[in-house]
């Protein structure tokens, strides 16, 4: 027998990831607080709401998913387009029909047109369903999944919206030798200047990199953009492990033009850990583990749209790869890239990366 139920208990619905992994050698649980406060404190929610959905299959927890109204969204958009998120189930056709029909249901009745996700809960957060490389543990804030993830949704009606790309470098690969000529020229420029991300004036910084991301992204497909609480809120989370090789802002005639910002995979330290901080001991394996972390992920990268065309972000690239690999770094994931952003992609290819795996954003009419 299997039972749908809405307004699901905030412990069952963020513990039953774990239950349905339980055995698998690759997915890393991220920390049950943090799942908790992303579910009710984040300043998402100040301009979204949502429903948690459970399935129950004879009592037992089958699968999960969120209906969320992302009112930014669809007021940048213009548009009435509902999501879904936190998607997981187990592998039967019968329970992902039925979770997404539920969030169908309330998205419908919510006045939506269309559904689209996983988004976590949106697309500044985890989002996508993994297509590849199962056998690869995921980067930081990055999601994994088991196989017939992209089976049950197509199953369910859901086809592809947009495919999302991660690269990946190490300190071995180089540089084509057409980028290498064109940083050189442009490192030659007296209006470029290239620098690290100042800590001391962290709120000051913050909505630097703010404004140059809203504005870089701003025609991408399926960008809403942050909030100035949605970005302290994450910055202040992400300061407490933020390196200053990993990240830097470059600035054209003496503005800010540019930003790149990497954080360790702290996946590593997660794994320890499984989900929960534990015994000392286990937090002493974590934080040993935390000092030997010698890879990154870079998460953010833009460039205003008025300093486009000058080559600026081939020297935020090479600028984080040539001080990480000064201070030990020896491999980055580079991701997310929408599939169809031909320039970035082109970059990413002469700085040395190489595609490494694939993550879909579905769609459904309403």
């Amino acid at each position: 027998m299997l039972e749908i139920l809405p307004n699901a208990d905030i412990n069952e619905f963020t513990g039953l990831p774990s239950e349905l992994y339980k055995g698998n050698p690759f997915y890393i649980p991220e920390l049950r607080a943090d799942a908790k406060k992303l579910l009710t404190e984040d300043p998402f929610w100040l301009n979204a709401e949502r429903v948690l959905f459970i399935a129950r299959r004879e009592g037992r927890p089958a699968g999960r998913i969120a209906a969320v109204i992302n009112r930014n969204h669809n007021e940048y958009w213009r548009d009435k387009t509902g999501f879904f998120g936190f998607f997981e189930c187990e592998d039967n056709a019968q329970t992902a029909a039925a979770l997404t029909a539920a969030a169908e249901a309330w998205l419908k009745q919510k006045g939506c047109a269309q559904m689209r996700g996983p988004l976590n809960p949106s697309s500044n957060h985890v989002c996508g369903v993994l297509l590849d490389n199962f056998d690869k543990e995921p980067c930081v804030m990055m999601p994994y999944n088991p196989p017939y993830y992209d089976g049950l949704l197509q199953n369910a009606g859901l086809r592809k919206a947009k495919d999302l790309l991660a690269f990946e470098r190490t300190d071995k690969d180089e540089f084509s030798p057409r980028m290498e000529k064109i940083m050189q020229r442009i490192l030659k420029n007296p209006a470029v200047k290239i620098r690290a991300i100042n800590l001391k004036n962290f709120d000051e910084e913050v909505e630097t990199v703010r404004n140059i991301y809203n504005a870089s992204w701003a025609r991408n497909w399926g960008f809403v953009p942050i909030t100035r609480e949605e970005m302290l809120h994450t910055a202040k989370q992400l300061k407490l492990i933020v390196r200053p090789e990993l990240t830097c802002v470059i600035e054209y005639s003496g503005a800010p033009a540019g930003f790149a910002v990497s954080v360790p995979n702290m996946n590593r330290v997660l794994k320890i850990l499984g989900g929960g901080i534990g015994s000392p001991l286990r937090l002493l394996r974590a934080l040993f583990a935390w000092r030997k972390i010698k890879d990154c992920r870079m998460i953010m990268l833009g460039v205003h749209p008025d300093c486009r065309g000058k080559g600026l972000e081939l020297l935020l690239v090479r600028n984080i790869v040539v001080e990480g690999m000064a201070k030990g770094w020896n491999k980055a994931e580079l991701s997310w890239i929408l599939e169809d952003n031909e320039a970035i992609i082109q970059t990413m290819l002469e700085a040395g990366c190489r595609r490494t795996k694939t993550y879909r954003i579905y769609q459904k009419d309403l």
